[in-house]
């Protein structure tokens, strides 16, 4: 299997025991082991997918490879997915072809995201997939990081997507090794796709070109009987979108917000919605113009050459008063359920802001029964 690279060195017979020695030697991981994509393991991936194994997913950056389902399936071999797990790995990398979400940009960019690839729906109990504790790492669960692996080992080898030519991200994100999470089943409020307007009887995928995530710890509040802990909880977390030095805060865009059970089912209690949710953080997590850009001497730069031309009409950029948004829309404040069901936290995720990896979601097609 050639994996959509070129390899010229590549051998003709290869003992499994020699492989993951090998594909280190041919540049076809990005630093884990990987598994050999033997011939039987590659087509019962391909079987799984339902799909023929030349039809295109898509053209990979920065390389601009075209990649098809068998070349999908090779890197998904390599990571050690199972046949149920492709049509996942298929509709993540499919989902991500979409002009708004600029994978080549994604890819090659300076800022630290990655596509983070969420699913949702009866696929999540279907594959067995983590929801719990530790679930931005995987949760110990084959299939998360299975399928996030699988995704960066197509961007990597048929994709070319390597560090320093032509990727020039500063520090990295920890994701790019592999970030795929699952939204809880438990969550008070409708699945990720539903909200999104996309049946999905299969479950969906959802992608998003974010960073890591960023605890918003609900300290300093009494829960005892406290009727306005929600609105509480909203405002730290609102707080820790509206950071100075996110993209967010300067370009706008779109982001996500995680919830862990415990905390979503007091909010749903206490009567928030998904939506009422996003309109609150959207309405708060601001900050003054003034405070976001600031001239040599610290005033506020309200002049024309400093005027953002990324911003909407509506921000009035010459009042150093003026409370910006960091999304463009509440619907741009992406919100799911994950994590452990113990106590109440949140996490936020900026995003590259308006320049690209805007979420996009894809039903999954009903299982093919190629399964082991």
């Amino acid at each position: 299997m050639s994996a959509g690279i070129d390899l010229p060195a590549f051998p003709a017979d290869i003992d499994p025991a020699d492989w993951p020695e090998l594909s280190y030697r041919l540049g076809l991981t990005d630093g884990l082991p990987t598994f050999p994509p033997s011939r039987d393991v590659v087509e019962a991936l391909v079987a799984g997918s339902g799909r023929k194994a030349d039809d295109i997913v898509g053209v990979m950056p920065p390389s601009g490879r075209t990649a098809t389902v068998l070349d999908v399936a090779a890197n998904a071999a390599m990571a050690g997915c199972l046949p149920e797990h492709l049509p996942v790995v298929l509709a993540a990398l499919e989902a991500m072809q979409e002009p708004r979400f600029n994978l080549a940009g994604v890819v090659a960019t300076t800022h630290p995201c990655w596509p983070l690839v969420i699913v949702s729906g009866s696929a999540v109990q279907r594959l067995a997939m983590a929801t719990a504790e530790s679930v931005m790492s995987g949760g110990g669960v084959r299939a998360n990081v299975a399928i996030g692996r699988a995704v960066k080992l197509v961007i990597w080898n048929v994709g070319g997507g390597r560090p320093r030519e032509p990727v020039q991200e500063i520090f990295g994100h920890p994701g790019r090794l592999a970030f795929c999470i699952a939204e809880s089943p438990s969550s008070p409020w409708p699945a990720l796709h539903d909200a999104r307007g996309v049946p999905a009887p299969a479950g969906a995928v959802t992608v998003f070109a974010c960073e890591a995530p960023q605890i918003a710890n609900p300290w300093g509040f009494s829960t005892s009987d406290n009727p306005r802990i929600g609105e509480q909880w909203l405002g730290t977390v609102a707080d820790q979108m509206s950071t100075r030095g996110n993209n967010n805060t300067h370009t706008m865009g779109e982001m996500l917000v995680a919830f862990t059970p415990s905390m979503a089912r007091t909010l749903a209690q206490q009567g928030w919605t998904r939506e009422s949710i996003q309109r609150r953080l959207w309405e708060t997590a601001r900050r003054r113009l003034g405070d976001i850009r600031l001239t040599v001497d610290g005033a506020p730069a309200v002049d024309a050459a400093s005027h953002y031309e990324w911003w909407p009409e509506w921000v009035d950029q010459n009042d150093p008063e003026m409370r910006v948004p960091v999304t463009w829309s509440p619907s741009d404040i992406h919100v799911i359920v994950t994590g452990a069901d113990s106590i109440p936290a949140s996490a936020v995720f900026p995003s590259w802001g308006n320049l690209g990896g805007f979420a996009v979601t894809r039903a999954l097609p009903e299982p093919t029964g190629q399964q082991r």
